[in-house]
């Protein structure tokens, strides 16, 4: 009989699964250990470096150095962590910084060339104007030239408010249109460092010039705080910082304010002062004699290191 479908027929067992079956698989284990993200330290630094290249491109060397910097730290930062957005505002603010530097140096070359042009043809042209005239009124005309040059130096020593503030709006518009940020975004009042610049201001003049053609110059030797021992003392104050940590993870914003404490600390303890050499452009209107504005204007933002 055939035992197809029959309900009495037993059926084979069922045997229950093996909860073994069932298992999760565990993962091999790691050939290595967890890697960590690498320390932003050189981005970090190439954003300071880039940002001090900007603030220092006034003076040449310097600038090109710490540009440079900011470069070969950027490079290290993405060899190592890959892209990162302190490395890279840190080697655009460095190439910006080096051009900055080279187009501040390019200036000085030109001004120095043009000043020594200037001096050398007032000698020779003064000359031959002043045999004409007699000894008395010669010395009358200088006397002339040389108290309204005296008056516009007095200005400077006395920090007159009115240039005071045309001083401070020379600085930020200079400032910003070379960082594109104002001295404002590192909390800092442009007015202050102008006064800081003015600080034990001195001068004594040294001759007075006239073409012969309504125009004339009054040079004088100048005292005023030394630039280049404040940018000194900042650009170690800041390598300090960036050595012990403390700008390690700062957005820009904190780092700009940072850097904006460590340039006011080192305004505050850099008194030193330098000799620079000056002049004064005038211009003969009738018998008077006045400053040459825009001539002024640019031989004073030499003369107090505002070229960055």
């Amino acid at each position: 009989m055939s035992t197809e479908n029959n309900p009495n027929q037993p059926q084979q067992p069922v045997m229950p699964p093996n909860p073994e079956d069932n298992q999760p698989v565990a993962p091999p284990a790691p050939d290595q250990q967890p890697v960590h993200a690498p320390s932003n330290g050189k981005a970090v630094g190439a954003l300071a470096c880039g940002i001090l290249a900007i603030l220092f491109a006034w003076m040449p060397l310097l600038g090109v150095a710490l540009g440079v910097a900011a470069i070969v730290l950027a490079g290290k930062a993405v060899r190592e962590s890959g892209k990162d957005g302190k490395a890279t505002g840190g080697k655009a603010c460095g190439i910006i910084g080096i051009v900055l530097a080279v187009l501040s140096l390019v200036l000085y070359l030109v001004l120095f060339s043009f000043g020594t042009m200037a001096y050398l043809m007032a000698g020779s042209t003064s000359t031959e104007y002043l045999s004409s005239l007699s000894t008395g009124d010669a010395r009358a005309n200088e006397a002339d030239m040389e108290a309204v040059a005296a008056a516009e130096y007095d200005r400077l020593k006395n920090k007159d408010a009115a240039l005071i503030q045309q001083i401070a709006a020379s600085v930020d518009k200079s400032f910003a249109s070379a960082a594109h940020y104002g001295l404002a975004d590192l909390g800092l009042d442009p007015q202050t460092f102008a006064e800081w610049m003015l600080t034990d201001f001195d001068y004594s003049l040294d001759g007075a010039y006239d073409n012969g053609d309504g125009t004339g110059t009054v040079y004088a030797n100048v005292t005023v705080r030394d630039a280049t021992a404040f940018a000194n003392a900042f650009v170690a104050d800041a390598q300090a910082a960036l050595d012990s940590g403390q700008l390690d993870g700062l957005d820009e914003a904190a780092m700009k304010a940072k850097l904006g404490e460590i340039y006011a600390s080192s305004m505050a303890k850099s008194t030193g002062t330098t000799t620079s050499y000056s002049g004064i452009s005038l211009v003969q209107q009738g018998d008077v004699w006045k400053v040459d504005q825009d001539a002024w204007s640019i031989e004073l933002k030499r003369l107090l290191g505002l070229y960055y």
